[in-house]
């Protein structure tokens, strides 16, 4: 490079012109950088022109750093002292110094992150006009050094707490006197777990109560670093399930109901937590009651009774093991514990006592009378025996047998008016028919003299009983379609909901989405550090940072939701978005880099949990896409400068930007779903009911709860299985093999290519009949059944059931409707009718009714022309005139069908299908709260274990 002429080497410019020429200088390096033409003025004269061609020869002498000065020069400008004048000896050469390290700073992106979320952490080595020192060996200090994970850009927390972070130079001895605060929070709900509370005394309640006890629970949710999320309570379970139940978290929990309880608690988005087992033990006895087995007006002489007991608690609560003595006046022969020996002829009364304990030491006893006697020539009954439940045999047929006596002898017998090989001994065996549910069969004996008597065989067949005490699986099946998951994309967005996919995609298009995104990119602050990039003599002449300040997402969010094996995918796409930098140091462009979409394909399972709950997890993310990026700066800016800052944006949206999108659907998308599925409801019937009594009195108060039983996702369907608890009080006892399940399929046949179906088990009938069985809604011995039953019977008629099981139900297939059949008995009913009969006439009796099922607008349910189909009677041997038969027979007939029709209609009032009700969690995304989505103006069918529904998938 060309020297100056007068000294080889040097140059005589004086200080200010020296820095003039060094930031002309500089100027010419950010051309460089930035790519701009930058028009250098003329130089001065006077031998100016060699300082642009100079470069210090490495033989030539150097200025010694301490005899340099950076001052200021009289005009504000910087000045550097280059040496003494020519007044003040001879020129000495012009040198570069090095920046001198003053101070360290700490830098945070965030001060306040969620836990799970990388901050950057950084450092700057000042020097003392506070400009950054490239390349200095720095390190970052966290305070408590526990609870974080460090990466390669800073810091991931994990406990929920205040850091204190400080940057030191240990090469340097330097330290930043001033730490910086890091506040991590606590990130999503993971995990909710219920606990015992203290109570309004500070005490704890134990996990082991009486009945009518109460226990105090809370729900404490963390996240997935175990991290207390604050403001969110949770929702307490109880299972099985509690009628009525609605105690908040932290609010004592009443059990009215002795067994043993499970108590958990959901959150959305959070897995529930192993729960608190709570026993809860029944109390003293304070109720009995009795009935006679087999329950009979006459008992032949020799015969076996039994008299059965029901003790419960004061709630009602069933007692087992008590200690029940049973006593008869006048004293019958025993025949086992509870059983005697009907012999011989008479009136004997059963008496049941509690013997132990009793609630405030009360008397428990309850009687009943029965009547011994020989008879006319009788018929009895075999096998099977009256009021037996027998399984249903393979080829169809049952062995069916009898016996007939009459001192002036026989001419034969007939069953169902068929003639039977009547043996020596007058007993008699056929093969009958067997049909599920009650079958009667009249057995008539004619003797010699052509005198007939008729009796009653009736017996129950069934393969299958379900538990009267637990809940009955699938009694509600809810089939969705593709359609009903996602019919595509609404024409109004804001309109009434019309499928799942409708719910999820007011998620990705609300405001929480571009809220998430923007702390996660403000926690990688700076994007990119403010240091100097160009410097002359130790002077930084171009300083560059760039920090990301805002997002904006402008175009309608899309998603597509599909039915995949064990699951749902989701295809969600962010439209527009546009992300904002500002850059700091000499320029002060802002910047907006943007994209016109980015694509995440996620795959979430959906299965049933171990506590009867949903279960949403993210199987895994299949795909993600970003658009082409775009930029576009305020001011000019290229070259160098503009590669840098676009690279680093192009790796923040690319890793931080996506990363966020897709932790926020996978958070909220599974959340939303696990809430949804969670809050199938079927409206007022789980908040109870009253039944009123056919006789008058208090109404019975029944419980109809759901539980989820089944959760089977496949591609182009999802089938939702809700069972069902029916609870109320226990008045009667009596033996029962529990709720018969009519025979049929196991699902209910619904059309696959529709968009939406459903199923009602009729099972779920016979639970709500054994329900008010054993509330004592059929067994009015105690009192009239004709008000409100059968009002149009003559005035004074009175009539008395006794009902040892609970009737039952039998679907009967159409294929334009619905209809259901009902057996009743075989059972005992009493009768007085002015006129004919003064005292009650007892019979036999057995019978079936049918009613027409019909749903009125999308829920409302009635059983129509209800009509007794067959009845039978057994007169005990009585000889009755045919108009005081048909008496008898039209006023039970009468009696049975109202009492029916009330069951039925004040039994299930509505259709019991479920609907998914839009929770509180969703609340916050502008989802109509409280309101159903499911299956609308359903058509009905029926075959003989389901009703079956088409319809529409709505709001």
């Amino acid at each position: 490079m060309p020297t100056h002429p007068d000294l080889p080497g040097t140059s005589k410019l004086p200080a200010r012109a020296t820095l003039h020429r060094v930031t002309l200088g500089a100027l010419a390096a950010l051309s460089v950088l930035t790519g701009c033409d930058v028009k250098q003025p003329k130089p001065p004269r006077q031998k100016a022109d060699a300082f642009w061609g100079y470069a210090p020869d490495a033989a030539a002498p150097r200025l010694d750093a301490a005899t340099v000065d950076v001052g200021a020069g009289t005009d504000g400008e910087t000045a550097v002292d280059a040496g003494p004048t020519p007044d003040e000896g001879p020129p000495r050469d012009a040198a570069t110094f090095a920046q001198i390290p003053f101070a360290v700073e700490t830098r945070v992106g965030d001060r306040n992150t969620r836990a799970g979320l990388e901050n950057r952490l950084s450092c700057e080595v000042l020097d003392q006009q506070g400009a950054p020192i490239p390349d200095q060996e720095t390190r970052v200090e966290i305070h408590p050094d526990n609870g974080f994970e460090r990466t390669e850009a800073g810091a991931i927390g994990h406990v929920a707490r205040d850091y204190q972070i400080v940057c030191t130079a240990p090469g340097l001895g330097l330290r930043d006197p001033t730490p910086a605060e890091w506040t991590v929070r606590g990130a999503a709900a993971s995990l909710v777990v219920a606990t015992l509370v203290p109570d309004a005394a500070g005490q704890l309640s134990d996990t082991e109560i009486p009945a009518g006890g109460r226990v105090s629970v809370g729900c404490e949710t963390f996240d997935a670093y175990g991290n207390p999320v604050d403001g969110m309570d949770g929702e307490l379970r109880v299972t099985p399930p509690l009628p009525g139940f609605d105690t908040r978290p932290g609010e004592a929990i009443v059990f009215p109901q002795a067994g043993t309880f499970d108590v958990n608690c959901a959150a959305p988005g959070a897995e529930s937590g192993p729960g608190l087992t709570i026993v809860v033990d029944p109390g003293l006895p304070a109720h009995l009651a009795v009935r006679v087995f087999p329950d009979r007006g006459v008992f032949r002489v020799g015969s076996v009774v039994e008299l059965l007991s029901q003790v419960t608690d004061e709630l009602g609560n069933p007692l087992s093991g008590v200690p029940v003595e049973v006593t008869s006046a006048p004293p019958l022969p025993p025949f086992g514990a509870a059983r005697f020996q009907a012999t011989p002829e008479g009136r004997y009364t059963l008496t049941a006592t509690v013997t132990g304990p009793t609630l405030h030491d009360r008397v428990l006893t309850a009687g009943t009378e029965i009547l011994v006697d020989y008879g006319g020539p009788g018929i009895r009954c075999g096998e099977p025996a009256p009021g037996d439940v027998v399984e249903m045999p393979a080829n169809g047929l049952i062995h069916f047998s009898g016996a007939v006596a009459d001192i002036s002898g026989l001419q034969g017998v007939t069953v169902d008016g068929v003639p039977v090989p009547l043996a020596a001994d007058g007993s008699f065996h056929t093969e009958l028919p067997v049909t599920w549910g009650l079958n009667a069969h009249d057995v008539v004996a004619i003797d010699e003299n052509g005198n007939e008597n008729s009796g009653l065989c009736a017996f129950f067949a069934s393969d299958r009983f379900h538990n009267e005490a637990a809940p009955l699986p699938d009694a509600l099946v809810l089939r969705l379609g593709q359609g009903a998951i996602d019919e595509g994309e609404p024409a109004d967005p804001n309109g009434p909901l019309a499928s799942v996919a409708d719910i999820l995609r007011r998620i990705v298009n609300s405001r929480g989405l571009r809220d998430t995104v923007n702390e996660a990119a403000l926690a990688q602050n700076p994007i990119v550090p403010n240091e100097c990039r160009a410097s002359v003599l130790g002077l930084c002449l171009f300083s560059l940072g760039v920090d990301y300040t805002d997002l904006q997402i402008g175009g309608r969010n899309t998603l597509a939701l599909t039915l995949v094996d064990g699951g749902l995918n989701a295809q969600v796409t962010i439209r527009n978005l546009a992300i904002s930098a500002q850059l700091h140091g000499t320029l002060g462009n802002s910047a907006t880099i943007s994209t016109d979409h980015i694509s995440v394909d996620l795959t979430f399972d959906v299965r049933l949990g171990f506590n009867g709950q949903p279960q949403v997890t993210l199987r895994g993310v299949n795909n993600v896409d970003v658009g082409h990026l775009d930029s576009d700066f305020s001011g000019f800016i290229t070259g160098a400068i503009l590669d840098l800052v676009f690279s680093a944006f192009e790796g923040l949206i690319r890793r931080t930007v996506t990363d966020a999108i897709r932790n926020f659907l996978q958070d909220n998308l599974s959340s939303a779903l696990h809430d949804l599925f969670a809050n199938l409801d079927i409206g007022a019937l789980s908040q109870g009911f009253d039944v009123p009594l056919p006789a008058g009195g208090e109404s019975i108060r029944l419980v109809l709860t759901p539980t989820l039983s089944t959760l089977d996702f496949a591609v182009g369907r999802a089938l939702f299985g809700v069972g069902t608890k029916v609870d109320g009080p226990d008045r009667v006892a009596g033996r029962s093999p529990g709720v018969p399940l009519p025979p049929g399929p196991a699902l209910p046949t619904l059309d696959e290519n529709r968009t939406v179906g459903g199923g009602v088990r009729l099972a779920l009938l016979n639970q709500l009949m054994h329900r008010l069985w054993r509330a004592g809604y059929f067994d009015a011995a105690a009192g009239g059944l004709v008000g409100g039953v059968a009002a149009d019977l003559p005035a004074g008629s009175e009539v008395f059931l006794s009902l040892p099981t609970a009737p039952a139900v039998i679907g009967v297939g159409r294929d334009d409707g619905a209809d259901v059949r009902v057996f009743i008995g075989p059972t005992t009913a009493g009768v007085v009718a002015p006129g004919i009969f003064a005292e009650p006439f007892r019979v036999e009796l057995a019978a079936a009714v049918e009613a027409g099922v019909h749903v009125t607008g999308d829920r409302d349910l009635s059983f129509e022309d209800v009509h007794v189909s067959a009845i039978h009677l057994g007169l005990g041997g009585a000889q009755m005139p045919d108009r005081s038969r048909r008496v008898l027979e039209d006023t039970l007939t009468r009696v049975l069908q109202g009492l029916i029709d009330h069951a039925l209609n004040d039994g299930l009032p509505s259709l019991p299908l479920p609907d998914f009700v839009i929770p509180a969690s969703l609340g916050r995304y502008d989802l109509p709260v409280g309101q159903g989505l499911g299956l609308r103006a359903p058509v009905l069918t029926s075959d003989t274990a389901f009703w079956s529904l088409a319809g529409d998938f709505r709001q």
